[in-house]
């Protein structure tokens, strides 16, 4: 039957988290912090790099940089198009590297345990990302590419963490102090692992509601908290978001030309 495979294949996620929160996990045998958090970077690196399609860059991060010459602060993990340039000298035995915002896919902001703190030092270090530029005539005109002001995709991932009732009260808390960053400046996506997946809403997202059986529309920048199956959403999104911006990005005609001329210091 053919609905036997999509069962097969629901297992074999649902494997990937529980090999994703048991590597999580078994890092916490490192007694220094860093050494807990490099780990958990690199259980979270491994698991883009084995799932995320094979035109997909992924490397320990550092941060991104705007074609002004204006940078982000620290980012854990960064994807970027197999066509955008590497700076990747300091990246060998999982050092950080950087990236040009133009051609970065998606960055992820790993946590061990996600409390207020950690999730005030992560929402703020992704409202540092330079902004895109409009792709006006980088693109065919036949193809329309929808919220690339939205990219790259932001992640919030922790093996652990505050409820999902207290973190929502803090993630309001915050926008409400900070209503100057743009909702493209925001958080996609925050998984925490075992526990849910709170969502950014975008244009036409639906999302199926178990309790009333319907697919309901989201209000775009709302944050949808999900608890069912929270490490199966949360790998699925993002793999999702990953494969449709990787396909997107062919279309995109980037280049690195004004690189020359910056470092050079011409105008």
């Amino acid at each position: 039957m053919p609905e036997y495979f999509f069962s097969r294949l629901r297992n074999y996620y649902l494997d990937v988290a529980t090999v994703l929160r048991g590597e999580a996990n078994a890092a916490s045998i490192f007694p220094n912090p860093t050494d807990i958090g490099m780990s958990r970077e690199r259980v979270y690196a491994e698991f883009l790099k084995q799932h995320a399609p094979s035109r997909c860059n992924v490397f320990y991060g550092g941060f991104l940089f705007g074609d002004d010459g204006s940078e982000s602060a620290q980012l854990d993990i960064i994807v970027t198009t197999d066509t955008t340039p590497q700076f990747n000298l300091h990246n060998s035995g999982y050092g950080k590297s950087f990236a040009p915002v133009e051609g970065t896919l998606a960055v992820a902001s790993v946590k061990s345990s996600l409390n207020k703190s950690e999730l005030e030092d992560a929402l703020k270090n992704i409202a540092t990302i330079p902004p895109t530029s409009p792709l006006e005539n980088r693109i065919n005109p036949l193809v329309y590419i929808k919220n690339y002001d939205d990219w790259p995709y932001k992640i919030i991932y922790a093996s652990d963490g505050i409820s999902a009732e207290s973190l929502a009260i803090h993630l309001h808390n915050y926008y409400q102090k900070n209503p100057d960053i743009p909702w493209n400046r925001r958080p996609n996506i925050i998984h925490v692992s075992g526990k849910y997946v709170i969502l950014r809403a975008t244009d036409e997202m639906v999302i199926w509601d178990s309790d009333t059986l319907q697919s309901l529309p989201q209000k775009p920048g709302e944050f949808k908290l999900i608890t069912n199956k929270p490490d199966l959403q949360g790998i699925l999104w993002v793999l999702n978001d990953l494969q449709q911006k990787t396909t997107a990005s062919t279309h995109i005609n980037y280049s690195y030309f004004y690189l020359i001329n910056r470092i050079n210091d011409l105008p």
